[in-house]
């Protein structure tokens, strides 16, 4: 009965030895943050629109090249049930969106709003744990499997008051191997949320060319805004 006891034990204390922890992924962000300049990668892009009830799926690549803190550059194209639909590229304060079906496209400027949307793109990809510690209050919400990929589960929640205006919390998926989510799932006020999967993450690929960039195809229109 002791014996059994003593072997329950030790159980136990190797599993809490092997659990991860909100300071070693932060630490283990902060050692990895100084080498991120891009990654590739599988998505799948789940948008939820809570006024209407409705749900989205969209799957394709990413393509994210992080030029200097907070300058990113990036290529997502998506497709549904097999369909090209979009692809946006993010360039600055600026998005160009393209339709695949119309060959059409809009281009928005986002002025100020661009930095935030730099720091979304790349939330958790080359963040370090202390840049995260400063702009979210964080909370370990324990280990879950994403695509077989045990991870670390984290709660953030935006300490500036304008940025928890339009978004109210985000969950991130570190793994127990890793430093860069496999997952982020970003929550508004209005109910409405936007969950991203990555599959076949590499991690500071060989780009072509210096710098990303999207050619739009011949005949392309601007879509009057």
């Amino acid at each position: 009965m002791i014996r059994l006891q003593v072997l329950l034990c030790l159980a136990a204390l190797s599993g809490a030895l092997r659990a991860d922890s909100l300071s070693n992924v932060l630490t283990r962000m902060d050692n990895a943050a100084p080498k991120f300049h891009g990654i590739k990668a599988n998505v799948t892009l789940v948008t939820y629109t809570q006024v209407i009830d409705d749900k989205s799926v969209e799957t394709g690549t990413l393509e994210m090249q992080r030029l200097a803190p907070n300058k990113v550059r990036a290529i997502m194209k998506l497709s549904s049930g097999g369909k090209s639909m979009r692809a946006l590229f993010f360039r600055g304060n600026n998005v160009l969106m393209y339709f695949f079906d119309s060959n059409t496209y809009q281009d928005y400027d986002l002025g100020k709003t661009g930095n935030r949307l730099n720091s979304y793109l790349l939330l958790g990809f080359g963040s370090s744990g202390s840049e995260l510690s400063n702009n979210y209050e964080i909370t370990y919400l324990g280990e879950e499997s994403v695509n077989q990929i045990k991870t670390s589960k984290l709660q953030l929640i935006p300490k500036n008051k304008g940025v928890l205006e339009h978004l109210m919390k985000v969950y991130i998926w570190i793994p127990e191997d890793g430093a860069n989510p496999v997952q982020q799932q970003f929550f508004e006020p209005s109910g409405n949320y936007r969950k991203t999967t990555y599959s076949d993450l590499q991690v500071n690929p060989t780009f072509p060319k210096r710098q990303l960039d999207f050619k739009l195809p011949n005949g392309a229109k601007a879509i009057q805004q």
